[in-house]
C-alpha cells in the first residue's frame, strides 16, 4: 500500500475519531444529565468502606435515608460484610406558608447502637435531610456521627465526608428510571444565592422557642385563691376570655404543639389556644398541678388559722415544709423535668421550631427555677398571673434554654 493510502486510512480515522467527538460534545450540551452507573455506586461503596476502616470508624449502625439511602446503605453495609441496617425517611408538610419537616420513624435506639452512625443518602442538594437526622442522633446521645453520599452537589452548606462524586451537574442516580426526579443545574451565581438563603434561614430558625402559659382564671381562682392543686375547677368568663387574648398574641408564632395539663382549667385555656393558633393539641399528666394534700379546696386564710406555724414554714421553705398528704414538691419537679427533657428531644428529633406549655402556677415556677439553675427554694418568688406568657429560647439542638422574658401580661385587657 502507498503512502497516499495509509495517510487515507488515517485520515478517515482522524475524522471518525472527529465525529464521534463532536456528537459527544453535541449531547452533552443537548442532554446536560448523564447518568450514575451501578458499577460507580459500588465502586463508592467499597471505597468508602475502604476510608472508613482505614480511619477506623466501623459504624455501629447504618441509617439509610429515603430511596437513595436505602440503596447506598445497603451497599455500604455489604462492603463490610454486614453492619446493622435501618432504614428511615422523613414527610414534609405546610403550616401558614412555611415547609415543616417530620421524621416518619422515630424509635429508641440502645446506647450500645449509636456508638458510631452513619448516615447515607443517594444525594445531597441542600443537606436539610442529613441535618435532620445528624441532629437527631446527637440530641438522642450518638457518639459518632458521619455522612456519606452518592452525589454530593457543589453549594450543599452540609458538610459530608465520604461521596463518589461532586459536582454541579444534572445526574441522574442508577435507581432513577426517568429523568423528572434529576435536580437541575446549579451556576455560581445561583449556588451562591442560594447558599446566602440557606445561610440567612439556618439563622432566623435555628432557634426554638417554648412558651409557657398559666392557666386562664378559674373559679377557685375567683373564691379567695383557694389551694386547687389536683381540685378540678373551669373557667371563668374572665378566664375564658383571657385564653383568647393569649391565642391572639401567639397566633402569629406558627405554634406547631400545644401542651396543656389534664385539669379542666388548663385544657379549657389550650382549646381557646388551639382555635387561634392552629397547634396541635397533646394531653399530658405530666403537667397537672402539685396535690396540696390536706390544704385542697382551702383559701390561704383558712389554711393560715388551722396551721399557721406550718404555713409560714411552708412560705420560706416549701421544698422542706408542705401540707400533709401533698405531693413533694422534688417529686413533682422530677416530673416536669422528665416532660422538659423529652419536649427538648422532639424540638429536635422533629425539626419542631414552635410550642407552647399550658400549666398551673407552681409547676410553671418550678421549671423556670429549675432553667434557671436557681435554688429550688426560692421558686415561689417567681410570680406567674392567670393567662401570663413566659418565653424560653433554646438552641438548635434544644440546649442551653434561656428565659426570654417572664409573667409577660400586656397582652390581657385587664387584671383583678
Amino acid at each position: 500500500m502507498t503512502l497516499n493510502g495509509y495517510l487515507a486510512i488515517i485520515g478517515v480515522i482522524l475524522g471518525v475519531i472527529g465525529a464521534i467527538s463532536a456528537l459527544w460534545f453535541l449531547c452533552e450540551k443537548l442532554l446536560p444529565w448523564r447518568r450514575l452507573s451501578w458499577r460507580f455506586a459500588e465502586k463508592t461503596a467499597n471505597t468508602i468502606a475502604e476510608k472508613m476502616t482505614a480511619e477506623d470508624f466501623l459504624p455501629t449502625v447504618v441509617i439509610g435515608i429515603g430511596r437513595g439511602g436505602a440503596v447506598m446503605g445497603s451497599l455500604i453495609s455489604g462492603a463490610f460484610g454486614h453492619r446493622p441496617l435501618l432504614v428511615v425517611d422523613r414527610k414534609y408538610f405546610w403550616q401558614h406558608g412555611r415547609r415543616l419537616d417530620d421524621m416518619i420513624l422515630r424509635i429508641r435506639f440502645p446506647p450500645q447502637l449509636i456508638e458510631k452512625v452513619l448516615l447515607v443518602a443517594g444525594e445531597a442538594h441542600s443537606g436539610n435531610t442529613l441535618r435532620l437526622y445528624f441532629d437527631f442522633f446527637l440530641c438522642i446521645g450518638a457518639k459518632q456521627i458521619r455522612r456519606a453520599v452518592l452525589y454530593y452537589q457543589k453549594g450543599c452548606p452540609e458538610p459530608v465526608e465520604y461521596f463518589g462524586i461532586k459536582s454541579s451537574r444534572d445526574l441522574r442516580m442508577p435507581w432513577m428510571y426517568t429523568n423528572k426526579y434529576v435536580r437541575q443545574d446549579r451556576g455560581n451565581t445561583e449556588t451562591n444565592s442560594l447558599l446566602a438563603k440557606i445561610n440567612l434561614t439556618n439563622i432566623q430558625t435555628s432557634e426554638r422557642h417554648c412558651f409557657l402559659v398559666r392557666h386562664g382564671k378559674s373559679t377557685d381562682n375567683e373564691a379567695g385563691d383557694r389551694f386547687s392543686g389536683i381540685t378540678d375547677c373551669d373557667l371563668t368568663e374572665k378566664g375564658l376570655l383571657q385564653a383568647e387574648e393569649v391565642g391572639k398574641k401567639l397566633q402569629l408564632e406558627h405554634v406547631e404543639y400545644i401542651y396543656t395539663s389534664p385539669m379542666k382549667r388548663a385544657i379549657e385555656t389550650a382549646r381557646k389556644l388551639q382555635l387561634q393558633t392552629g397547634g396541635a393539641l397533646v394531653i399530658d399528666r405530666r403537667l397537672r398541678e402539685i396535690d396540696y394534700g390536706n390544704w385542697e379546696g382551702l383559701t390561704r386564710q383558712e389554711v393560715f388559722q388551722k396551721w399557721p406555724d406550718l404555713y409560714a414554714k411552708w412560705k420560706q421553705d416549701p421544698i422542706f415544709f408542705f401540707p400533709c398528704n401533698a405531693e413533694n414538691p422534688k417529686l413533682a419537679l422530677e416530673r416536669i423535668v422528665n416532660f422538659w427533657d423529652d419536649i427538648r428531644t422532639k424540638l429536635v428529633s422533629e425539626d419542631v421550631k414552635v410550642i407552647v406549655v399550658v400549666s398551673h402556677k407552681s409547676i410553671l415556677r418550678l421549671l423556670i427555677s429549675y432553667i434557671n439553675s436557681e435554688p429550688l427554694q426560692k421558686y415561689r418568688e417567681h410570680l406567674s398571673y392567670n393567662c401570663s406568657i413566659s418565653k424560653i429560647i433554646l438552641d438548635k439542638h434544644g440546649n442551653n434554654a434561656r428565659i426570654a422574658y417572664e409573667n409577660q401580661i400586656d397582652h390581657l385587657s385587664g387584671m383583678d
